[in-house]
């Protein structure tokens, strides 16, 4: 999947990728993980410098265990004040889910890049691009990747105030930016 943007007389595309594990230890997984979906999103912006610094905010649910969306921060940030599962010049998000386990799984993650304001030093998330993708699990264990879809601005309007709430720090703008990606 291909995602165009635009943002501040600057132009951008993100290439989504959702495959099944076809090697999960050289992915550093376990063999376990083998099918389980991997996502990868690669970007391009015509930003540079510190233009380009941009941040993927990622937030997971798997329904049976909680009906709303929660953060999925990357382990290793688990304790930042910052809502971003990777951040950095032109950031790639990859993520290799790791919940497997037997019976019936309906995960689904919603994954954004996001920007903060070039005017300043506030703490501020302004969403460019959002797209979901995930995996179904059924009874019999078999596993069925989900499409990456485009996301809209009422999705990241509807977790703004459980951001909010998780990071009194930070400020979220809405999601009007979502509705010019192509």
């Amino acid at each position: 999947m291909e995602i165009r943007f635009d943002f501040g007389g600057e132009h951008g595309r993100v290439m989504v990728e959702v495959v099944p594990n076809a090697d999960p230890v050289a992915l550093g997984k376990t063999e376990r993980e083998r099918g389980m979906p991997v996502c990868t999103a690669s970007v391009e912006f015509s930003a540079g410098g510190y233009r380009s610094m941009l941040g993927w905010v990622q937030l997971v649910r798997e329904p049976a265990a909680t009906d709303r969306f929660e953060v999925d921060p990357f382990d290793l940030f688990a304790d930042s004040s910052a809502p971003f599962a990777w951040y950095g010049f032109r950031p790639v998000l990859f993520d290799a889910p790791s919940r497997w386990r037997s019976g019936t799984v309906h995960w689904q993650a919603h994954s954004f890049l996001t920007i903060g304001p070039w005017d300043g030093d506030r703490r501020h998330v302004v969403p460019l691009v959002g797209f979901a993708w995930g995996y179904e699990q059924d009874v019999e264990d078999r596993l069925h990747l989900s499409q990456a879809r485009l996301l809209r601005p009422a999705d990241w309007d509807g977790h703004c105030g459980y951001l909010a709430e998780q990071y009194p720090t930070w400020t979220f703008g809405d999601g009007s930016p979502l509705a010019g990606q192509r």
